[in-house]
C-alpha cells in the first residue's frame, strides 16, 4: 500500500472518514486513512498508484474538487510512508470483551444468498476484504479459534433490503493472543471501512465499543 496526503486550504466544514467515503471515490481500492480541516490522508494498493494521482491532479489543475457544496482548494499532493501498524492496532479489545454496533444497514452476502448474522461471517468476509488491500500483510484467521469467539449479547433487528442494524457482545476469553491481535487488526480495518457487501455507500458502518 501506498500513502499520499493532500494539502488543502482550511475547510470550514467537518467531515470524519464515514462522511468522505460515502461522497467522494477516487478508485474501488482507495481507503481514507484520516481527516482534518486542512489535509487529507489516502492508502492505496501500489498498482493503482498512479490512477488515484491523476485524477487528484485533475481536480488541481480544473479547480473543481467539491466536497458536497464547499469548493476544496488543493495546495499540496504528497506521497508518504505507509502508516499501516500504527492504526491498525488503534483499537484494543479490553478485558475480553467487545461491543459490535451496527449503526447502518449491514447485509451478509454470500454469492447470491442473504445471510443472518455470525461471528464467523462477520470475521472471515472481513479478513478476505482486508486481504484484498494489505496482499503484503494477509491475515489467515484459524477457524478452530474462531468457534471459540462467544456471543454474550445479540440486539439485532432486520432492517432494508436484507439487512440487519443493532449490537452484538462478544467474549475473546478463550481465544489466543496471538490470534487476538488478529481480530483487532481486522476490526480496526473495518471501523473505518465498513463491513459485509455494499448495497449502498453508507451500509455496514460500524462503532467499536
Amino acid at each position: 500500500m501506498k500513502n499520499i496526503l493532500i494539502k488543502t486550504a482550511r475547510r470550514k466544514n467537518y467531515l470524519n472518514i464515514s462522511d468522505l467515503e460515502s461522497k467522494i471515490k477516487f478508485t474501488d481500492k482507495t481507503i481514507f486513512s484520516s481527516i482534518d480541516s486542512e489535509s487529507i490522508e489516502l492508502s492505496v494498493p501500489e498498482e493503482e498508484i498512479n490512477l488515484l494521482i491523476n485524477k487528484i491532479l485533475e481536480y488541481k489543475l480544473n479547480d473543481n474538487f467539491y466536497i458536497d457544496d464547499e469548493k476544496v482548494i488543493i495546495k499540496e499532493i504528497k506521497l508518504t510512508e505507509h502508516k499501516q501498524k500504527a492504526e491498525e492496532k488503534r483499537f484494543k479489545i479490553k478485558n475480553n470483551s467487545l461491543t459490535i454496533v451496527f449503526k447502518s444497514p449491514t447485509i451478509f452476502k454470500v454469492g447470491y444468498n442473504f445471510l443472518d448474522f455470525s461471528v464467523s461471517l462477520l470475521f472471515l468476509l472481513s479478513a478476505k476484504k482486508y486481504n484484498k488491500y494489505f496482499k503484503d500483510n494477509k491475515i489467515i484467521l484459524d477457524k478452530e479459534e474462531l468457534k471459540k469467539i462467544n456471543i454474550v449479547e445479540e440486539n439485532l433487528e432486520k432492517a432494508e433490503f436484507n439487512s440487519f442494524m443493532g449490537e452484538v457482545k462478544l467474549d475473546f476469553s478463550n481465544i489466543s493472543d496471538e490470534e487476538k491481535e488478529k481480530y483487532e487488526r481486522i476490526l480496526n480495518f473495518i471501523l473505518k471501512n465498513g463491513v459485509a457487501y455494499k448495497h449502498k455507500k453508507h451500509y455496514g458502518k460500524i462503532n467499536l465499543i
